[in-house]
């Protein structure tokens, strides 16, 4: 894929912010969402979505290292979200390390351009495939399965096991066992983690319970903060701090 056919990059200057503003920070997190789920086909979709134009503030008077800093930016976020996503920190920063002296030695926009828009599909794959675990057994890979197609309803125990063809005890014993947490705390967790991706989209509590399957908004707040030890509206503003 070509990806300097897909996007181009356009450069406003402060003075001119209130007339052209940046590309969306929802549609950066959407993008960047799709790292943490190693989901590549979502990214490129994502990709061709920016309307085919990435527009960011100005950073150098020179336009190559305008593009350098640009592509570090990413790389940057990427590796955060990687991480996020389960790819070990060691093979997060060899990758960080890697593409940032790759980028560092090029001389021409595109090549700045197609470079990181490869490698970040590669750092996507990556985590994809380390999500992949086929040390687990077949009831504890489609109990996981089931979960993560269905986090938008209502999951129990017992909707788990029916999927599974297991009995609810059987089931919650041999989670315990391979995954080393209690399957209902695992459900709970999972949809946490979605409501987190939702926030940063800029959800609102409503819109999440709905799409993260919770039973109410107090309910959702109150796992949270025990999950996090903070309440949704203080991760937004810590993780949004980090930019």
């Amino acid at each position: 894929m070509n990806i300097g056919e897909l996007v181009t990059v356009k450069t406003i200057e402060r003075k001119n912010a209130l007339d052209e503003k940046p590309t969306p920070y929802s549609a950066e997190i959407r993008l960047l969402s799709c790292i943490q789920q190693g989901d590549v086909e979502s990214l490129i979709t994502q990709i061709k979505n920016l309307d085919s134009l990435i527009i960011m503030g100005r950073m150098s008077d020179d336009e190559l290292t305008q593009y350098k800093y640009m592509a570090l930016s990413i790389i940057t976020l990427a590796t955060r979200y990687a991480i996020q996503g389960g790819l070990s920190e060691k093979k997060a920063y060899e990758f960080s390390d890697r593409v940032m002296k790759t980028v560092d030695k090029l001389t021409n926009k595109d090549e700045i351009l197609q470079c990181t828009g490869i490698e970040i599909i590669k750092l996507t794959e990556d985590v994809k495939k380390n999500k992949k675990q086929p040390e687990f057994s077949p009831h504890i890979r489609n109990c996981i399965k089931y979960i993560n197609e269905n986090l938008s309803q209502k999951i129990s125990v017992s909707s788990a096991a029916d999927y599974c063809g297991i009995s609810s005890d059987y089931l919650s014993q041999i989670f315990k066992k391979e995954i080393g947490e209690n399957l209902s705390t695992y459900i709970l967790s999972q949809k946490l983690e979605k409501a987190k991706i939702l926030l940063l989209e800029e959800k609102t509590a409503k819109e999440i319970c709905v799409e993260a399957g919770f039973s109410s908004q107090a309910y959702f707040v109150t796992a949270f903060k025990r999950f996090y030890k903070m309440t949704p509206s203080e991760y937004i503003k810590i993780t949004r701090a980090t930019y």
